[in-house]
């Protein structure tokens, strides 16, 4: 079992270094001056980021757990409203729908998430096999789903998922380090 957990953190780490760059941040987000008024906020809005929990309700069943997109047991079918608190600061609500079936490391899945908030991204995933972690969807600054992530679903009229983020585990304790690896620490500029 150590020896899964560490390999499984050496991946973690190794694609969290050789994810693509993400947009140059602007000059002040290097500022000394910027982390330090803004520390607090910036580690309590880590600390939120380290999970997901979304709450829905529609003619929807299904059942999954996840322990990455790697290891994904579980298959549903149907629609849900949906309240989101997810990955990549996404608050609001939206609509889910669509079907998925996954066995470890393959499955199908035609889904889509609509008619959201400004805050909640929409997104359409379609495909047969495993996933890939270089897609859009999943792209490790922008994404509007983790590939990383490790947690469940459930589902039957009534839906929730819960999942934590590994790398958001560690950009919280790099960030206490004042070392930012998700580029989403807040920078006085985004008060003006």
């Amino acid at each position: 079992m150590k020896k899964l957990l560490f390999a499984m953190t050496a991946a973690l780490l190794f694609f969290a270094v050789a994810a693509p760059a993400a947009e140059p941040a602007p000059a002040d987000d290097f500022m000394l001056k910027d982390r330090l008024i803004l520390y607090i906020p910036n580690r309590i809005a880590d600390l939120f980021d380290i999970f997901s929990a979304n709450l829905g309700v529609g003619p929807v069943i299904g059942a999954r757990l996840m322990g990455t997109r790697l290891c994904d047991i579980g298959a549903g079918w149907g629609m849900s409203y949906k309240m989101y608190k997810d990955f990549n600061r996404q608050y609001g609500f939206g609509v889910e729908e669509g079907w998925y079936w996954s066995f470890i490391f393959i499955g199908e899945e035609d889904y889509l998430l609509s008619d959201g908030t400004d805050l909640v991204c929409k997104y359409e995933e379609t495909r047969s096999g495993m996933p890939s972690p270089l897609t859009r969807n999943y792209d490790f600054f922008t994404g509007s789903r983790d590939y990383w992530a490790i947690g469940g679903s459930l589902a039957l009229g009534i839906s929730g998922d819960l999942y934590i983020h590994p790398m958001e585990w560690v950009d919280l304790g790099l960030g206490f380090l004042l070392i930012d690896i998700r580029n989403d620490d807040f920078i006085l500029a985004d008060f003006q």
